[in-house]
């Protein structure tokens, strides 16, 4: 059988209608075409047919048999399965108006059953005096090209209808940004219906950057992505309804091509992000809450440890070791609100926490490292931390004297397992002793470093100063 996707157009009889012996004496070459052609009388009877039409009907009818009328097929059927009766066929209707009839789609029943959908073109032929004496018709197997067109419209059904399915926005376009196809989750979203083939790049009456700015269509996530400028799934974006109404969504872009990998169009999602956007919002204004109450807290405590201290006639080095380590507590927290709570900067802490120290004092202090975003509990922790070590170079190391200096440096070792590891060196002041007894600043960074931190510390005195090493893992 030839293939069905080979369609052949059908040749002109024109010549035929200028004599009557084409019905007698058929073309020698009627074999050798690659389409199903045959020949029939005015009342309709078969004059002759070639080997493909015969192949296509899967039998050989008689010529000439009253009984074998129009066509030789053993049953002629429409597209929707009925049969057909004999005035309903194709060459009928020709030989009943003398015109011809070209694209007409029939089913062939053959005698085993099996059915091939045929292309059939009919021309009427004419004697010399103009009267009718028969008419010639071609045909051509196109079932494999039915079944095909079949095959892709059902799943071009498919496809809307998981489209239509989908809870979020979803809608096409050509390769030149015009919308093709779009589901009602889109509809809803715009609040609009754009008009296929016409709106380009988007189907929202207006676009918006995430910062509020407005954004012309053409510079959309969609038009930048079909002018392949970039990947722009997952860029935020919100639209505006004629309301006045924005959406803040996330979209996602793809192209889309053909087989030979051009482009063809573009297909988008449009996630909205309205409620995620109103947590976060509330989730801020909780945690804006919360940092204010932290803070007033804190305020509160120093308060009243500064008057307790003073109506109890404390030493004012004791009150002002305490008032230290809330500070330094306060201003680490003040730093990790700046950030979100997400992280925090290592030298930025360091800083911090030295500044009262050094206050008005002129010593030589020199930090190195790269740079490093902790999290808020090794924030904390390591805040305590460097306030206790300050402290006590203020009171007993480096700090203490004028041509003292302090070098904190660190670095980030190991890349599967990351471990920061920090450098507290002094020198230039009294030589280090290690204490008699641990006091509660120095149990203090003990506790912070390896329960809290699960680091490692290690002191060192000797007659230069102080020399502290600590390490911590990252993850």
């Amino acid at each position: 059988m030839t293939d069905t996707a080979d369609v052949v157009s059908a040749p002109s009889f024109a010549r035929f209608r200028q004599s009557a012996k084409v019905l007698h004496e058929p073309p020698q070459f009627l074999d050798q075409l690659p389409i199903a052609i045959y020949a029939c009388d005015a009342e309709g009877r078969l004059c002759w047919y070639n080997r493909r039409a015969a192949a296509i009907w899967g039998r050989e009818p008689k010529l000439g048999d009253s009984r074998q009328v129009f066509e030789g097929s053993f049953r002629l059927r429409g597209l929707n399965g009925e049969p057909l009766r004999p005035d309903e066929t194709p060459m009928a209707r020709v030989l009943a108006t003398a015109k011809p009839l070209h694209g007409k789609d029939v089913v062939i029943e053959r005698p085993d059953g099996s059915r091939l959908t045929v292309l059939v073109h009919i021309d009427p032929l004419l004697d010399d005096a103009g009267a009718l004496i028969g008419a010639v018709s071609c045909f051509h197997d196109i079932t494999r090209m039915k079944a095909a067109e079949r095959q892709a419209r059902e799943s071009e059904r498919r496809l809307r209808d998981l489209i239509e399915a989908l809870p979020v926005a979803v809608y096409t376009t050509d390769a030149q940004g015009f919308i093709t196809s779009f589901n009602e989750a889109a509809a809803d979203l715009w609040q609009h219906r754009p008009t296929l083939g016409q709106s380009q790049w988007c189907g929202s009456w207006r676009l918006r950057k995430h910062t509020g700015e407005l954004m012309p269509h053409e510079q959309c996530p969609m038009a930048l992505t079909l002018k392949q400028q970039g990947d722009f799934r997952g860029r935020e974006a919100m639209l505006e309804r004629k309301d006045g109404t924005c959406i803040p969504f996330l979209a996602f872009p793809s192209l889309l091509r053909d087989g030979a990998g051009r482009v063809t169009g573009a297909v988008n999602m449009l996630v909205d992000i309205s409620d995620r956007k109103r947590a976060e919002e509330r989730q801020k204004t909780l945690v804006d809450e919360l940092n204010h109450r932290v803070k007033n807290t804190l305020a509160t405590v120093q308060s009243l440890a500064s008057n307790t201290a003073r109506e109890a006639a404390l030493p004012s080095d004791l009150r002002a070791t305490f008032e230290a380590r809330l500070i330094a507590l306060s201003r680490t927290h003040d730093h990790l609100t700046n950030a979100g709570w997400q992280s925090a900067n290592l030298q930025l802490i360091i800083e911090e926490i030295l500044a009262p120290h050094v206050a008005g004092r002129h010593h030589a202090i020199e930090l190195s490292g790269p740079p490093v975003d902790l999290g808020p509990r090794q924030a904390l922790a390591l805040a305590m931390v460097f306030n206790e070590l300050a402290a006590n170079a203020l009171r007993h190391g480096s700090l203490s004297s004028d041509k003292g200096a302090l070098k904190i440096r660190w670095a980030i070792k190991g890349r599967r397992k990351p471990v920061l590891h920090i450098d507290w060196i002094e020198t230039g002041g009294p030589a280090a002793k290690s204490p008699d007894r641990k006091g509660f600043g120095t149990r203090l960074v003990e506790r912070s470093i390896r329960s809290e931190l699960n680091g490692t510390l290690d002191l060192k005195y000797g007659k230069a100063g102080l020399h502290g090493v600590i390490a911590i893992p990252l993850v």
